[in-house]
């Protein structure tokens, strides 16, 4: 089981961001949650992000679900005010019967296919590729 700990990554300029660890979970269906202190100083307009893991119904895997709110803001004349919310959620099914390794390249390559050029781009414009 892995160990609450802040997560470091890379925003759109390519420096590091901080998530800071918040709430370890306490067990299924109980979310570990990090927000990015750093972005704002006004508690609700820092992104959260959030894991949850349980079993599925027939017990034989493990269902995660991850997922970002990112407050978009703007401040004018001092005061800041919140624009619009992006979300993100990605869930994904880990099986159990089969050993963990079997299913990583599985997991990597869904990984990097989020963060890849092309989805990246599908993200910024709202359309998928045509």
């Amino acid at each position: 089981m892995p160990t609450m700990a802040d997560i470091v990554v890379l925003d759109n300029t390519g420096a590091e961001v901080t998530y800071v660890a918040k709430t370890p979970s306490s067990g299924d269906r109980v979310p570990a949650i990090w927000t990015f202190d750093s972005k704002s100083a006004i508690i609700g307009f820092r992104p959260k992000f959030q894991v949850v893991t349980r079993n599925n119904g027939s017990g034989n895997a493990r269902l995660l679900e991850a997922s970002l709110s990112f407050p978009v803001t703007n401040t004018v004349d001092g005061l800041t005010s919140k624009l619009a919310q992006f979300g993100l959620s990605v869930s994904a099914v880990i099986p159990t019967n089969v050993d963990a390794g079997a299913i990583q390249d599985g997991y990597v390559q869904g990984t990097n296919l989020l963060v890849h050029a092309l989805i990246r781009a599908v993200a910024e414009t709202g359309y998928a590729p045509t």
